[in-house]
């Protein structure tokens, strides 16, 4: 023993274990290639050869080749049976040179070394045969190992593997051996708590089963073990709270690959909630039919094959049968000939969606009368939405179809009372209508008439002056100039009230507002007089708009005029430009889209409430007695309307005014066509030859006069028909042509007809009053026009004479 009290290494048994060790170590090492098992065979040999030459003196005179057959053989364990054949040839030959030549049995020469190396090579081929053959053994003996150790690894992974699934399960699995050994999962495990479970003793588990079911468990538990055969069984058994609870048993026998039965496996599952949800459903059941059966409608379930499951007592009584019969009973021959068809078609569409549906149709009842009844039906789904049939009522409706009818006839009297009524009502408004236009017309007459009045007992007083020779020139003059005053005061009457009307022709052009302004600056100047301040704020880039810049400017100024009225000529006005989107419903009377809006702002006292929805009246005025006609905003409103724009106005009584004009913006097609204007760009007529279209006898001996003035030879016609005879009968340089004329031609007709007749001659048009096809065509016109009343020099300028 050393020190350490570890046996010592010389000690025979170890030195065994390590010479074992060693030679298992030689056999497991991996099969080596051909060139390596030849230098193993000759490494094998050499030290083999060595040993022999080491003990010449020992074996002086024998060749001892028995020494060398241990090389051989660590050389087949080490590297097979090519390391053993190359062993045993080098050994053989080795040992023939160590014995030397004269040592007995060296060499073939003699018997004796024939038989010697005849013996040495066979010994060593069946050492090599065996060495190796033990060399592939170890092998496969380690591979069987390694195998079995695998497989091991792999039982307990299996074995964890079930383990682990079976304590995640939700129900309690088990297993038992033949020797009474139990295994319970996590489930299980919870529900039996601390009790033993060893089946040895069969009082582990029936003390746990319910008295009531305790023997017929055990009995069929019995039969299974006897019969090896599955068993399936529902029992109560006692949890460990002390809660019974039903578990169905679901067990089956295990056998080995032999044959052998080892036991059995087993889950038992937790029926007490089922069980109490089919006692409650058998419940709910049982009250869903007391219940249908005393319900005063028809109710039934069918089937997803559309035959009745279940029908109650009032489905029974309708159709005057038992149960079973009426079960059986095609509720399609009850429905009315009338209605047949279309209850059933009705019936299959709304199966078909799969979704609640009604149906009114007529039945006979069991005793023959036909009732109307009205029925709902809703599908009846399972777990995964699937329609497994439908339930459904019906109400009987006759009476409420017969009040129905009855009710309808009501209705129709009640109609035709009310239609009577609605009648004389629309009769009593359309005469309140009427008075207020007639009351309407009268204001308007009125306000007109005065105007004219004043303006006619100027120019009528004046005339008559003027026919008394008693009048010197210098009073003749100023008379003249008053009358001819006053006449224009007249027309500026017309077209105020032709603006607010929107009857008056307008020639719109495509214009820079804030151009217009800043060149009209000096007259608005003018107009607010030298007590007001002026500003403007114009939008940067400019703003075009497509409009009559003569109605425009008027309608600016008109508003600029009020805004001086309103401050007492005192005060602050500015104008504004903005080019904005005005969405649905933003702006009183327009329609959404993208406009330019021009605001007049002062600081004056404001518009009350209770005049502000007043001031766009025609003739109304807050203004004293001959200082405003009330006809100033009604322009302004009526040229907004006819221009397609409108007028806001933002005021409040002491925080000034604000009058917005919203007018179109000017689109790149507007902006593209050609403008006309009133003056033309033609050049002056050099002849004298004209033609005067006027139906007006009046008026056209006034216009030959001017014209006569003017130099021009002068031709009359009295409407279309008449002016294409002057026409075709002689050369004219100019046609001066009213529109509105007698004889279903109008002077836009004529126009045409003589500008595809006779392109080289000018044509102007003249107008005093037009409708709305004649403003319409004025838009477009490439013609001169001139309104009436015209003047000589109005008249000179647009003919250019």
């Amino acid at each position: 023993m050393n020190r350490s009290g570890d046996q010592d290494s010389t000690d025979p048994g170890r030195a065994r274990l390590s010479a074992d060790a060693m030679l298992a170590r030689l056999a497991r090492t991996p099969p080596p290639g051909i060139v390596q098992s030849i230098v193993i065979g000759l490494l094998a040999a050499a030290a083999g050869l060595a040993v022999r030459l080491a003990l010449s003196t020992f074996y002086e005179g024998v060749t001892g080749f028995m020494i060398l057959l241990p090389a051989v053989v660590l050389a087949a364990l080490a590297g097979g049976r090519i390391a053993g054949g190359v062993a045993v040839i080098v050994c053989l030959l080795g040992g023939w040179w160590v014995a030397g030549p004269d040592t007995a049995g060296v060499g073939i020469t003699s018997n004796l070394g024939r038989v010697a190396t005849a013996n040495f090579i066979l010994v060593g081929l069946f050492v090599t045969w065996v060495a190796s053959a033990l060399r592939r053994a170890m092998r496969r003996l380690d591979e069987t190992v390694a195998d079995l150790r695998a497989a091991a690894v792999r039982v307990d992974e299996y074995e964890a593997r079930f383990r682990d699934i079976a304590d995640v399960a939700p129900v309690m699995l088990w297993t038992a051996d033949v020797e009474g050994r139990v295994y319970l999962n996590a489930e299980y495990r919870r529900f039996w708590g601390d009790r033993p479970t060893d089946l040895g003793d069969p009082t582990p588990w029936l003390e746990a089963i319910h008295p009531e079911d305790r023997e017929r468990v055990w009995n069929a538990s019995l039969a299974a073990l006897k019969s090896r055969t599955p068993l399936q069984i529902e029992a109560r058994y006692l949890r460990a709270d002390g809660d019974w609870r039903i578990l169905e048993t679901h067990a089956r026998p295990r056998f080995d690959a032999q044959g052998v039965f080892l036991g059995m496996v087993g889950a038992n599952i937790d029926l007490s909630e089922v069980r109490q949800v089919e006692s409650a459903l058998r419940e709910s059941e049982g009250r869903f039919r007391d219940m249908a059966n005393d319900a005063p409608v028809l109710i039934w379930v069918t089937a997803a094959d559309r035959t009745r499951e279940f029908v109650n007592e009032a489905y029974r009584r309708f159709m005057g049968a038992d149960h079973a019969t009426t079960l059986q009973t095609d509720w399609r021959a009850f429905i009315h000939p009338d209605d047949h068809d279309r209850v059933v078609a009705e019936s299959i569409a709304g199966e078909a969606t799969g979704q609640p549906f009604s149906l009114e149709a007529r039945y006979r009842r069991a005793d023959g009368e036909w009732r109307w009844l009205r029925s709902f039906s809703r599908p009846r789904l399972d777990a995964q939405g699937k329609v497994q049939g439908f339930v459904g009522v019906a109400f009987d409706v006759t009476d409420a179809k017969q009040a129905e009818v009855d009710l309808k006839r009501i209705n129709e009297l009640l109609e035709e009372r009310v239609g009577k009524a609605l009648m004389g009502k629309a009769q009593a408004e359309a005469d309140l209508m009427h008075a207020q236009r007639m009351e309407a017309v009268g204001r308007l007459t009125g306000g007109v008439a005065h105007d004219f009045n004043n303006l006619l007992t100027v120019v009528i007083g004046g005339l008559d002056m003027l026919l008394n020779n008693k009048v010197d020139e210098a009073r003749r003059l100023k008379l003249t100039e008053a009358a001819l005053s006053a006449a224009r005061r007249g027309e500026r009457l017309t077209h105020q009230l032709l603006a607010f009307s929107r009857r008056q022709a307008l020639r719109p052009e495509t214009v820079d507002v804030n151009a217009l302004i800043r060149e009209g600056e000096p007259l608005i100047r003018g107009a607010l007089g030298g007590g007001m301040t002026y500003s403007s704020k114009l939008r940067r880039g400019g703003a075009r708009i497509r409009v009559d810049t003569a109605q425009f400017e008027a309608a600016l100024l008109n508003l600029l005029v009020n805004a001086r009225d309103a401050v007492g000529g005192t005060g602050k006005v500015e104008v504004e430009t903005r080019q904005m989107k005005v969405r649905a419903g933003e702006v009183a009377d327009l329609e959404p889209g993208d406009y330019v809006r021009i605001s007049v702002v002062d600081d004056g006292p404001g518009i009350p409430d209770d005049l502000r929805d007043r001031i766009f009246e025609p003739f109304y005025t807050t203004k004293a007695v001959g200082k405003g006609t009330g006809l100033g905003l009604s322009q302004v409103y009526g040229f907004l309307k006819q221009s397609g724009g409108a007028i806001h106005v933002t005021s409040a009584d002491g925080t000034g005014t604000r009058m917005e004009m919203y007018l179109p913006v000017a689109t790149a097609e507007d902006a593209g066509q050609p403008v006309a204007a009133a003056t033309g760009g033609e050049d002056p007529v050099e002849r004298r030859s004209v033609l005067l279209v006027e139906d007006d006898p009046e008026v056209q001996a006034i216009a030959v006069a001017i014209l006569e003035t003017l130099g021009l030879k002068v031709t009359t016609a009295a409407d279309g028909a008449s002016a294409l005879k002057r026409l075709k009968s002689g050369a004219f340089d100019l046609l001066l042509t009213d529109i509105v004329m007698p004889g279903g031609m109008s002077g836009l007709d004529l126009a045409r007809r003589a500008a595809d007749l006779y392109p080289a001659m000018r044509i102007v048009l003249a107008t005093g009053y037009a409708g709305d096809d004649v403003d319409e065509a004025l838009r477009d016109a490439p013609w001169a026009l001139i309104r009436k009343p015209f003047a000589a020099d109005a008249l000179k300028a647009v003919l250019k004479v």
